[in-house]
């Protein structure tokens, strides 16, 4: 169990990625319309951009959906191996590790463990202070999150810009994403803030302390994290979401429309 400093650091980690998800939601939605009433850009560009991460996995919906399997249990599967992935990042953070070179997966932390110095990443905030590699890497890994979450931001604030368009309704634009982003994007936020909490934790003193020590405080703190419970709370509430989705916020639509 969390400790009440690490408890704390962790609802920290979840408001600033709400927070960042809020702020890129808006900048993008505001762009969005300024490139489709001033720039004329059309709307089906916009939205095509926004939406190509997501349209790789339209193979796996379509076969999926021929198969019969509910398009909310889709959705609830697409968006909860999203959300283990990002907790992942928590628990591979060990791989960049000089110390533990020797141990199994060898090639694979032989890759994580470059000593080439990250160019682009570097101009992230605090990143090219970082004097060790290995720490620097680690900082920017346990970052992906908050990377993530604005991505994630700027391509809703994007999509329902666009929606607006589609629908000719500010109203229905933001109804098409509300009911099931209500709860679906808390819950994304809240697997983020797994890793997150871990970013802030080292954030300050990543240029002061030892390698060695930084990666103890590391792995001290996930071996706190209440991981199964983190868990379940994220399947049962993306399953709800999934379902509000694929059916509650398509009848609103629908009758709407």
């Amino acid at each position: 169990m969390l400790s009440q400093k690490n408890k704390s650091l962790f609802y920290i980690a979840w408001a600033k990625l709400i927070f960042a998800y809020l702020v890129s939601f808006a900048i993008s939605f505001i762009v969005g319309l300024f490139f489709i009433s001033i720039l004329q850009i059309s709307p089906e560009t916009i939205f095509e951009i926004s939406t190509k991460r997501v349209s790789y996995a339209a193979t796996f919906f379509e076969t999926a959906t021929k198969l019969g399997i509910d398009q909310g249990i889709l959705l609830f599967i697409w968006n909860t191996i999203a959300a283990l992935v990002t907790i992942s990042f928590l628990y591979t953070s060990t791989l960049f590790n000089p110390h533990n070179k020797s141990l199994f997966p060898q090639n694979i932390r032989k890759l994580f463990l470059g000593t080439k110095r990250m160019k682009i990443l570097c101009y992230l905030p605090g990143c090219s202070k970082i004097e060790k590699e290995p720490l620097r890497r680690l900082f920017v890994w346990l970052m992906i999150p908050y990377l993530g979450i604005i991505l994630l931001g700027l391509e809703s604030g994007l999509t329902v810009s666009t929606s607006t368009y589609f629908f000719g309704s500010y109203f229905i634009g933001f109804i098409s994403f509300i009911p099931h982003g209500i709860l679906e994007i808390p819950t994304i936020t809240f697997a983020g803030a797994t890793t997150f909490s871990a970013h802030l934790l080292i954030k300050d003193n990543v240029q002061k302390n030892t390698t060695n020590q930084i990666f103890k405080n590391v792995e001290m703190f996930k071996n706190e994290v209440p991981l199964k419970k983190i868990i379940l709370i994220i399947i049962f509430c993306l399953l709800i979401a999934g379902l509000i989705e694929g059916h509650i916020t398509q009848k609103i639509l629908n009758t709407l429309l």
